[in-house]
C-alpha cells in the first residue's frame, strides 16, 4: 500500500514536469524563427530568462505585487541579449503578456523594461541633411492629404450619385460613377486636341473649298443667316466635311510662330494623338488592375461577419449633417437589402429542371449569335450600297439611322430572351446580358471600320468615315431623348391606368452598352475628327442630367436588389478590351493603308514613312531602321500578344494558387483553433478532476497513518507483552 502511494506521488510528479517542460516550449515557440535562428547566443529554452513563466515562485505568499514586479523586472534584465536586441521587441512584449501574474504585475514590468532599454539604447544625432530630407518630406506628404481631402470634397456629382446610391442601390450608383471616369478621361484628350491641333491649325490661313472661311466656321455666322441649314451644320448631310472638323482639312504645313519659329502641323497632329491614346491606355490600365485587386485578390468573395461589421462598423461617425445621417442610413438599409437579396437567389433545381434550362439556355444563345451575325450582315450590305463619290443626299443617313435603331433595340430584346434562361444569379445574368450586348455594338463598329479600311481607295476616306462616327454620335444622343420622351409618356400613362401599366425600371445592362458604344466611337473617331472630342464631352455631361432626370422621375426602383461589387471591374475590362482592339486597328491604319490623298501626311505614302522619314529622320540601310523594321512587323506584335497572354495566364494562375494557399490557411486556424478550445475544455476537466482527487488523497494519507499507528501499537503491546513477568501459576 505504501508503495504505490509512492509510485503515485512519483507519477504526479512527472505530469507537473511534463506540463511545465510543454509550457517552457510553448513558452520559447513565441520567438520567430528568423529570430531564434539569428540570435545563437540565446539560451535554448526560457527557463533561465523567464523561470516564473513555468512553475509558481516559491514563497511568493509573502510578497507585494511590487516586490514580484521588481523580481521578475530584475531577472529578465540579467539578459543583455534579451533587453538590447532592437528586434526583439515585440518578444519582450509578448514575454510580459504571458506571464501568470496579476495585470498591476504586468504593467510594473512592461514599465521597468522599456524604462530599461530606453536607458540602454544609444540614441544617434541626425544629421542636418536627414532632418531637412525628413521635414520636406512631412511636408509635402501633408499637403498631399490636404489635396486629397480637398479634391474628394469637391468631386464632380459627388452628393448627387451618393443620393442615388442610397435610393436605389450601388449598382445604379456605379453606371453613374463609370460615366463620370469617361468624362474625366475624355476631357483630358479634349483640352490636348483643342489646344495642340485645333488652334494652331485656325491659326493658319487655310480656306475651305466653298469659300467659307475659318473664322466664319467657328463664329457660325454662315449658317445662321438661314434657319434652313441647322441640320447642315448638325453635319447630317455633311456641310462639315470641308471644315477643321474633320482630318482631312488639315493641313502638312507650319503655322508662323513668333520670334521666327514654326509650329508644324503634321507633327502636332501625330504626337498629340499619340500621347492621348497612351495617357487613355495607362489610366485605363492601372484602373483596370485596381479594381480587379480590389474586387477578386483582396475580397476573395469571402468576407466573414459581413453582416455584423456592416451594422455595427458601417456607420460614419464624422457625419455632422441631418441630411447626410438620413442618406447614410439608407445606404446602409439599401446594401443590407441587396446582400440578403444576394444570399436568397442562390435556388437548386432539379435535374430534369436543371437539363431543361440547359436546352433553354443554348437555344437562346444560338438566337442571340444569329441576331449579331444579321446584324452585321445587315449593316454590310446597306454599305455595299452605299456610293461614296455621288453627292451627299439624305440616303447617307440610312446607315446610321439602321445601326442607332439596333444599338438601342437589340439590348430590349436580349434583356428579355435573358429571362426566359432562368439564372439562379442575378448578378450572373446581368454579366451575360452586357456581354451580349457589348458583342453586338463590337460587331456593328467593326463592320463599319472593315468597310471602309477595304474602300480606302477612295479620295479621303479618313474624312467619311469621320462624318460616319459623327453622325453615330449624334444619332444615338436623339435616340436617347427620344427613349428619355417615350418614358415620359409612360409615366403619365401609369399615373393614369396604374393597374395596366407599369413604372420602368432603370436597364444598367442598356445603359452601360450605350457609354462603351460612345466610347468606342470616340476612341476611332478621334483619330480622324480631333473636334469629335468637344461633341463626346458634351453629349456625356448632357446623359447624366437626362439619366439622373429619368431615373428620378419615371424609374422604379429595382424589384430585384443586386450588389454592384464587381460590376465596375467588368465594365473597365469590356472598355480596355475595346481600347486595345482599336489601337491595333489604327496601329494597322497607321503602318499599311495610304494616307497620301489629303490629312496632315498627305505627303507621304503611308503615315508610317511620316514618322520615320520626318520625325525619326531614319535612313532605309542603316541598322536602326532594320530593328524598327523587325519590331514593327506582324511576327513581332504576334509574339509579344502571346508573350503577354502568356504572362495573363500565369499570374491568373498564380493568384488562383493564392487564394487556394490563403484557403487552405484559414482552415488550418480554423483547425487550430478547434484543437486549442478542445485542450482547454480537457484542461478544465483535469482541473476538476485534480480538485476532486485532492481530498480523496488526504483521506487516503489519513487511512495510511491510521493503518500504520494502529500496526505499530499492535507490534509495541505485543512486544510489552513478551517482556512482562509471567503470571501463570503452573509456572509458579
Amino acid at each position: 500500500m505504501l508503495v504505490d502511494f509512492i509510485r503515485m506521488l512519483s507519477g504526479i510528479q512527472k505530469t507537473k514536469l511534463c506540463e511545465s517542460f510543454d509550457q517552457s516550449i510553448q513558452m520559447e515557440q513565441l520567438l520567430p524563427m528568423e529570430l531564434r535562428r539569428e540570435h545563437e547566443g540565446m539560451p535554448d529554452n526560457l527557463n533561465s530568462i523567464i523561470p516564473y513563466a513555468t512553475l509558481r515562485m516559491r514563497n511568493v505568499a509573502h510578497l507585494s505585487n511590487e516586490e514580484c514586479a521588481n523580481a521578475i523586472a530584475s531577472h529578465l534584465q540579467s539578459s543583455e541579449k534579451f533587453m538590447h536586441d532592437p528586434k526583439l521587441e515585440q518578444f519582450r512584449m509578448e514575454t510580459v503578456r504571458t506571464i501568470p501574474q496579476c495585470l498591476a504585475v504586468k504593467q510594473s514590468v512592461k514599465s521597468q523594461l522599456l524604462a530599461a532599454v530606453n536607458q540602454k539604447t544609444t540614441k544617434r544625432s541626425i544629421s542636418c541633411w536627414k532632418l531637412f530630407k525628413y521635414n520636406v518630406s512631412l511636408k509635402f506628404a501633408k499637403i498631399w492629404v490636404t489635396i486629397q481631402n480637398f479634391l474628394s470634397t469637391i468631386k464632380l456629382w459627388y452628393r448627387t450619385i451618393k443620393t442615388i446610391e442610397s435610393r436605389h442601390g450601388s449598382g445604379i450608383a456605379t453606371y453613374f460613377k463609370f460615366l463620370r471616369w469617361l468624362l474625366f478621361l475624355n476631357t483630358i484628350s479634349c483640352i490636348l486636341s483643342v489646344f495642340f491641333i485645333v488652334i494652331p491649325q485656325s491659326l493658319d490661313q487655310a480656306y475651305v473649298s466653298n469659300n467659307i472661311t475659318v473664322l466664319d466656321f467657328l463664329t457660325g455666322s454662315h449658317v445662321l443667316n438661314n434657319v434652313a441649314h441647322i441640320l447642315q451644320y448638325l453635319d447630317l448631310q455633311g456641310f462639315l466635311s470641308h471644315t477643321i472638323m474633320y482630318y482631312g482639312f488639315y493641313s502638312n504645313g507650319t503655322v508662323d510662330v513668333s520670334f521666327g519659329t514654326k509650329y508644324s502641323i503634321p507633327f502636332s497632329y501625330f504626337l498629340t494623338l499619340l500621347f492621348c491614346y497612351i495617357v487613355t491606355f495607362v489610366i485605363l490600365s492601372l484602373k483596370v488592375i485596381s479594381s480587379y485587386r480590389k474586387s477578386y485578390v483582396e475580397t476573395r468573395e469571402k468576407i466573414h461577419n459581413l453582416y455584423s461589421s456592416k451594422i455595427f462598423c458601417g456607420w460614419d461617425f464624422s457625419i455632422s449633417s441631418s441630411k447626410t445621417a438620413v442618406l447614410q442610413s439608407a445606404s446602409i438599409y439599401k446594401e443590407l437589402e441587396e446582400l440578403l437579396a444576394e444570399t436568397k437567389q442562390h435556388i437548386h433545381f432539379h435535374w430534369c429542371t436543371k437539363f431543361l434550362l440547359i436546352i433553354m439556355q443554348f437555344a437562346v444563345t444560338s438566337i442571340i449569335i444569329c441576331m449579331i451575325f444579321g446584324a452585321g450582315a445587315l449593316v454590310w450590305m446597306l454599305l455595299n450600297h452605299y456610293n461614296i463619290e455621288a453627292p451627299v443626299t439624305i440616303s447617307v443617313m440610312i446607315v446610321p439611322i439602321v445601326i442607332t435603331t439596333i444599338i438601342h433595340i437589340f439590348p430590349t430584346i436580349i434583356s428579355y430572351l435573358a429571362l426566359l434562361e432562368r439564372y439562379n444569379n442575378k448578378r450572373r445574368e446581368l454579366y451575360i446580358t452586357i456581354i451580349r450586348n457589348y458583342a453586338v455594338a463590337a460587331t456593328v463598329i467593326g463592320t463599319l471600320f472593315v468597310f471602309w479600311l477595304i474602300h480606302s481607295i477612295s479620295h479621303c476616306w479618313q474624312t467619311h468615315l469621320g462624318q460616319e462616327i459623327y453622325r453615330l454620335i449624334i444619332l444615338d444622343f436623339i435616340a436617347s431623348l427620344v427613349g428619355a420622351f417615350l418614358h415620359l409618356t409612360r409615366s403619365i400613362l401609369y399615373k393614369k391606368y396604374s393597374t395596366k401599366v407599369g413604372k420602368p425600371e432603370f436597364n444598367i445592362a442598356h445603359s452601360t452598352l450605350n457609354l462603351i458604344y460612345n466610347q468606342m466611337l470616340f476612341w476611332i473617331g478621334f483619330y480622324f475628327s480631333p473636334l469629335i472630342s468637344i461633341i463626346i464631352v458634351i453629349k456625356l455631361i448632357f446623359t447624366f442630367y437626362v439619366k439622373r432626370y429619368e431615373l428620378k422621375r419615371y424609374y422604379q426602383r429595382p424589384s430585384q436588389p443586386w450588389r454592384a461589387a464587381q460590376t465596375q471591374t467588368l465594365f473597365l475590362a469590356l472598355t480596355f478590351l475595346s481600347i486595345m482592339i482599336i489601337l491595333f486597328t489604327i496601329g494597322y491604319v497607321i503602318t499599311n493603308v495610304k494616307s497620301n490623298e489629303c490629312g496632315p501626311f498627305r505627303n507621304h505614302l503611308h503615315t508610317w514613312d511620316f514618322i520615320v522619314d520626318g520625325m525619326l529622320s531614319l535612313k532605309r540601310d542603316s541598322p536602326f531602321w532594320s530593328v524598327i523594321s523587325e519590331l514593327a512587323s506582324p511576327v513581332t506584335g504576334a509574339i509579344i500578344l502571346i508573350s503577354m497572354s502568356i504572362a495573363v495566364y500565369c499570374l491568373r494562375a498564380k493568384a488562383e494558387a493564392s487564394k487556394e494557399i490563403s484557403q487552405i490557411c484559414s482552415n488550418m486556424l480554423l483547425l487550430q483553433s478547434q484543437d486549442k478550445q478542445f485542450l482547454i475544455n480537457s484542461f478544465g476537466k483535469c482541473t476538476k478532476n485534480k480538485r476532486a482527487f485532492i481530498p480523496n488523497e488526504i483521506n487516503l494519507v489519513q487511512k495510511i497513518g491510521h493503518t500504520e499507528q494502529d500496526h505499530t501499537n499492535e507490534e509495541v503491546l505485543f512486544f510489552h507483552q513478551h517482556n512482562l513477568p509471567s503470571t501463570s501459576f503452573e509456572e509458579r
